[in-house]
Parts: structure tokens; C-alpha cells; sequence
């Protein structure tokens, strides 16, 4: 969803607890599970972080907040040039809430120009609903889907 402000907003419930979900987003095991095939992070503020999601497709940023376990953020961009969001240049902020047994998780992607907003929505839908199957330890869907080229 693409919310008043023109941030793409997306809200899930998982199974596990804050402080298990909060491990997906700053341990390259766990994040790879869910996006991207490889990852170097650095999760304190002002660390880097780098995520391959799709092959020669590379996701650069640096962590912004780190509070473990309610809430991470970091900026966000590609390094091809032909998406036109150089590394850094927009922001992802991530809250964690139990929610009975579980946790909400609310992902916010702001400073997106407006022609990458729904490209960014769609892909956020793919890895969140990756990110739930993850975190019940079930293997996520296939990405990219077979036959779709990177």
C-alpha cells in the first residue's frame, strides 16, 4: 500500500517473538532466507549493509536506528544506475509489536520517487509474505520465480 505521504506501508503477523523476528533484519543468515542470496551487514547506526537480491542485482544502505528488539531502520538504493535510487537515497524503517504469540511487523519505505513506488510495493508484498513463511520455518517461495529473468 502506498499511504498519504507516498511511503509504501505494509503491515504482517508472524509467529515468533520481537526479539527472533528482530534477527531477520540484522543476521545474513536469516535475511537471506527471506531477501536477497547473499549479504554483508553491519548493524549498529551508521554501519553498511549490502544485499544481492537478484543475481548482479545489489542493495546498498547504511543503518540509521537500531533498537533492538522494536524497531530498525536504514536507508536504502541500488547500485545499477538504472534504477535511479543510488544507494542510500531512500529509507526503510522496520517496527516490531508482539501481537499475541506472535509479532506485527510494520515496514515503511519512504523517500521512494514516485515512478519506483509501485515496483517497490510489489516487491515488499513478494518479500514480506516470504519474510512470514521464513519465520514459521517453512522455505519461502521460489525469487525470482522460475523463467522470470533478474
Amino acid at each position: 500500500m502506498i499511504d498519504s505521504d507516498g511511503a509504501v506501508v505494509h503491515e504482517v503477523r508472524v509467529e515468533l517473538a520481537p526479539d527472533e523476528v528482530f534477527d531477520f533484519f540484522i543476521d545474513p543468515a536469516r535475511l537471506v532466507r527471506w531477501i536477497g542470496l547473499s549479504a554483508s551487514l553491519d548493524p549498529v547506526a551508521g554501519g553498511a549493509f549490502r544485499f544481492e537480491v537478484q543475481p548482479g542485482q545489489f542493495c546498498e544502505g547504511e543503518y540509521v536506528e537500531v533498537r533492538r528488539p522494536t524497531f530498525v531502520s536504514f536507508t536504502w538504493g541500488w547500485t545499477d544506475p538504472g534504477w535511479r535510487l543510488p544507494p542510500g537515497a531512500s529509507l526503510v524503517s522496520v517496527e516490531l509489536a508482539p501481537a499475541g504469540d506472535g509479532t506485527r511487523v510494520r515496514l515503511r519505505h519512504s523517500r521512494l520517487p514516485g515512478d519506483l513506488r509501485p515496483i517497490h510495493d510489489e516487491g515488499w508484498t513478494t518479500f514480506l509474505e516470504r519474510l512470514v513463511a521464513a519465520t514459521a520455518g517453512h522455505e519461502p517461495a521460489e525469487y525470482p520465480p522460475t523463467g522470470t529473468p533478474p
